[in-house]
């Protein structure tokens, strides 16, 4: 803490020094100054919490700074010590927030217990002031996100707000309605690497960022505001009212104090000129649709402005995927990626030949490549598979990007490809589990206690041994023979853990009826007799095992 001492008697302001104890006090720092003028200087530069003021000075006396410091010092705590036992003077000590007045000559325990008063005064004003910045910044800090939620809600559930004009009128000093608003809409979807390495930690910090950025230009200058729009975790929306006329000039400054920070520049969606509040989700609608709808492959201006659907379509035919699928869809049963390649590139070739691909069609062709995905791996058309597509397609799929922030189309297009050839290997995967051949190598593995031959697997799956015999080779990758006597092995292994068992009751229940046989079947598998592997792996405790 610091202490001021004015008195333009040198020796009063010493032994004002000399009677107090300053460092139990916790006063690290002693000014002094010989008149009022003096003082100001030092009490505006330095800020003391304690003041200790003579009344007769020299320039500007005792009464007219209790006046000034009441008004520019309020914080500091003052104490008059004074020669004149004047009531004017102790009645201006009182009306100015002095905390004592004292008569010299000084009596050190009644100076010492004024100082213990006036530290405690401040102390209890100081932790008041700091609790009331404290709620006044979080209240600042809440404001932007209350307004966030206000208008995000006006978007998302347009209808009638009533309580919403009194908070624009308040905060933003708006009166509404407002015949010509815009809103410009902004995506993170294709922000560059670079940027979201940046902000790694998560998007919070990036929103805040760009909203910061934009209401330098937005909310200082009264011309709108900028909020994370809360119904799409990607977005960004820009209230424009104050020259919603000159939405391009005003966003092109916008981008450009963007890129001076980020080193990047957003694209906006802009929608036509709207009543707001009352229109407020339909301009949105258009400012997202002129986003979804610009052309990925061009390379023009980072500001698209909403128009028609009509004129929209007429401009950019569609192309369906859909008209696609079938030929897509032998290749990919074929499970030969080079079928896949050769199936997919007509219509890669329709894409690079009309030369527009944008957020919407991505969406669109995602939806049915998902749905054909699951027609394909499922083998049903019914609405369940529509459902599921429907599910997994309501989470974004990460588009490919440039380090420019750009749409890298070379790479989609690969990654289309790669995802055919997944489901190829899922619906190899899944034919090879369902078919007849995984049903007969599950048959063997829950019949090792029989005596299997490879006649009765045909006899019971109606099938011929030739054919059973090529194509478990194919298949499993291995003869049949081989399996059942690997599958027979495996179960012995276990049952020679069971020290209770003879070697003689284990052959039995693996389908030998010879137990010598199985010895010899077992040490060709494992290198060693049934009784060494019992006592190998489970000690020589096997009580009863042996023969």
């Amino acid at each position: 803490m610091k202490a001021l001492i004015i008195d333009d008697e040198k020796h009063v302001r010493e032994a004002i020094r000399l009677l107090v104890p300053w460092d139990s006090f916790e006063i690290g720092t002693l000014l002094e100054a010989q008149d009022g003028q003096s003082a100001i200087e030092l009490i505006e530069k330095e800020k003391p919490e304690i003041i200790f003021t003579d009344m007769m000075m020299p320039n500007m006396d005792g009464t007219k700074l209790l006046e000034w410091a009441a008004k520019h010092a309020p914080a500091s705590k003052i104490i008059v010590i004074s020669g004149h036992d004047d009531f004017s003077f102790v009645r201006t000590t009182v009306k100015y927030g002095g905390i004592d007045y004292i008569l010299k000559p000084i009596d050190a325990e009644q100076l010492t217990a004024a100082l213990a008063t006036a530290i405690d005064s401040w102390k209890r004003e100081e932790k008041e002031r700091s609790r009331s910045l404290h709620m006044n910044m979080e209240l600042n800090q809440l404001k932007p996100i209350f307004l966030e939620q206000y208008f995000s809600t006006l978007i998302s559930e347009p209808g009638n707000h009533p309580a919403f004009a009194e908070t624009m009128e308040q905060e933003l000093g708006l009166t509404l309605p407002m015949p010509h608003t815009r809103i410009a809409v902004v995506s993170l979807e294709l922000s560059p690497p670079a940027v979201r390495t940046k902000f790694a930690a998560g998007l919070d910090l990036l929103f805040f960022a760009l909203t910061n950025i934009c209401n330098e230009f937005l909310r200082v200058k009264g011309l709108g505001y900028a909020f994370r729009y809360r119904g799409n975790e990607m977005e960004m929306a820009l209230l424009l009212w104050g020259e919603a006329k000159n939405a391009p000039e005003l966003l092109g400054e916008i981008n450009e104090a963007i890129f001076k920070a980020l080193k990047t520049r957003f694209v906006f969606g802009i929608g036509l000129p709207n009543a707001f509040p009352n229109d407020a989700a339909a301009s949105y609608q258009q400012a997202k649709l002129a986003l979804q709808r610009r052309n990925l492959l061009g390379s023009g201006s980072d500001l698209h402005f909403y128009e028609p659907s009509t004129a929209h379509a007429a401009k950019n035919p569609l192309l369906m995927w859909s008209e696609h699928e079938e030929r897509i869809r032998f290749a990919v049963q074929s499970g030969q990626q080079e079928q896949i390649r050769r199936a997919m590139q007509p219509w890669f070739d329709a894409l690079d030949q009309s030369g527009y691909v944008s957020l919407e069609q991505l969406g669109q062709w995602r939806q049915q490549f998902e749905l054909a995905k699951s027609m394909w791996e499922t083998h049903d058309d019914g609405a369940t598979v529509e459902k599921n597509a429907g599910m997994r397609t309501s989470n974004a799929y990460p588009l490919p990007v440039t380090q420019l922030g750009q749409f890298d189309y070379e790479q989609w297009k690969h990654s289309v490809f790669d995802e055919a050839c997944q489901s190829a290997k899922r619906i190899a995967e899944r034919d090879k589990e369902s078919g007849v051949i995984y049903d007969i190598a599950k048959y063997i593995e829950q019949h090792v206690h029989s005596d299997i031959t490879l006649q009765e697997i045909a006899s019971r799956f109606f099938l011929s041994r030739e054919y059973i015999s090529r194509k478990f080779k194919q298949e499993m990758n291995e003869n049949i023979s081989d399996f059942i006597a690997k599958c027979r092995i495996k179960r012995a292994k276990e049952l020679l853990a069971n020290g209770q068992l003879r070697i003689t009751q284990i052959a039995e229940q693996v389908g030998f009826q010879d137990e010598k046989y199985f010895s010899k079947v077992f040490k060709k598998w494992t290198d060693c007799s049934p009784n060494d592997y019992r006592k190998r792996h489970y000690g020589d405790d096997g009580g009863g095992g042996g023969k």
